[in-house]
């Protein structure tokens, strides 16, 4: 069975398995699982069974169908909210030396090209780990009072600049070696990965914005035509009412006319009571936490404009064969840096500061 075609609920339930301890072994459309007492207690399930996501195969004796929406998969899912993943892993630390400055120097001002200046290595690389911060979350999304959706969300922060990683480098970093037994973080690495975890949550909320606007977007004709039906119907009644009090006597007149307030009463109740239907929210529950310690070099360097020298430091990452991503030292910005008479800054910050 190829694993890529096994129905999503089921793949995520037999990593579960696997993750605490179980046995899985593929055999063609069905997989065998063998599970440790805690675990089969747990499902209330036997410590042996084969399990599929095919309802014709299901139908087989002893063949339990599991599939998307299966009470089974419910609790896995739930229990992995509620437990969380949370874990720091390291990379293998190269065991040779720092590259030499001539190729330090040659990379970094292939990545951190100046205006107005020159970037050249100041001194020698020492060793360090920057840390890398993972984050997935469950996102539901409410977009009506009959509508909700749920996906998985997840990014890559690197701690030191607060930038999401790309798709590539991450791919890069989970295909790289592990270390055996990563040592403790110490202080800083901690504070750094504190420090991005408001960063990559704010980077999770902003695309499940993005995507519960799509969402709601689907449903405002539904909205729209609930609440042109509303308005109508209560339109209609207020005019019979009125044609009515027009020919009624006082005493009526004065009854239908109460009776059309507070119509116009329950209309404005019934109309906020469609918006809010429709008023489209989401949760974000993250359920992982990982910090993966990345091994390299931090280099000094100086940026250079005439006799002036701009000291920096800039962190070789191993792994990845390149410098991390940096920010502006003086605004933050990913802009390319540029160096003036006064300062280190970067073509987004220094035009302003100097015409100032």
């Amino acid at each position: 069975m190829n694993p890529g075609n096994v129905d999503p609920g089921l793949r995520f339930w037999l990593r579960y398995v696997d993750d605490r301890g179980g046995l899985t072994e593929p055999a063609g459309d069905s997989t065998l699982v063998m599970l440790p007492e805690s675990v089969a207690a747990q499902f209330d399930l036997p410590d042996e069974l084969v399990v599929t996501a095919e309802p014709d195969i299901a139908r087989d004796d002893g063949v339990v169908l599991l599939a998307t929406g299966h009470p089974v998969l419910v609790q896995a899912a739930d229990a992995t909210l509620s437990d969380g993943d949370v874990g720091v892993m390291g990379l293998a630390t190269p065991s040779g030396p720092a590259p030499g400055s001539a190729f330090l120097e040659e990379r970094v001002r292939d990545q951190f090209p100046v205006e107005h200046g020159k970037i050249e290595v100041s001194g020698l690389p020492t060793r360090i780990v920057r840390p890398v911060l993972r984050l997935g979350a469950l996102a539901t999304y409410t977009v009506s009072a009959e509508e909700t959706y749920q996906e998985r969300l997840e990014c890559w922060v690197d701690a030191g600049s607060g930038l999401r990683l790309a798709p590539d480098v991450v791919a890069r970093l989970q295909a790289a070696p592990r270390a055996d037994a990563p040592a403790a973080p110490g202080a800083p690495v901690l504070d750094a990965v504190a420090g991005a975890l408001d960063t990559a949550h704010g980077i999770l909320d902003d695309a499940a914005q993005r995507r519960r606007t799509a969402l709601s977007g689907q449903a405002s004709d539904a909205h729209r035509r609930e609440r042109a039906h509303a308005r109508d119907y209560y339109a209609d009644v207020l005019r019979s009412l009125e044609r009515r009090r027009a020919g009624a006597e006082v005493d009526r007149a004065e009854l239908l006319a109460a009776r059309a307030q507070s119509t116009k009463e329950e209309r404005t109740r019934r109309l906020l009571e469609i918006d809010e239907k429709y008023q489209a929210r989401h949760e974000i529950r993250p359920y992982r936490l990982h910090a993966m310690l990345v091994p390299g070099w931090r280099v000094p360097v100086d940026v250079q404009r005439g006799p002036r020298r701009y000291p920096l430091t800039v962190d070789w990452l191993a792994p990845l064969g390149a410098f991390a991503q940096e920010r502006c030292p003086h605004c933050g910005s990913t802009a390319t840096l540029s160096a003036s008479k006064t300062r280190l800054g970067c073509t987004v910050c220094l035009p302003a500061a100097v015409s100032a």
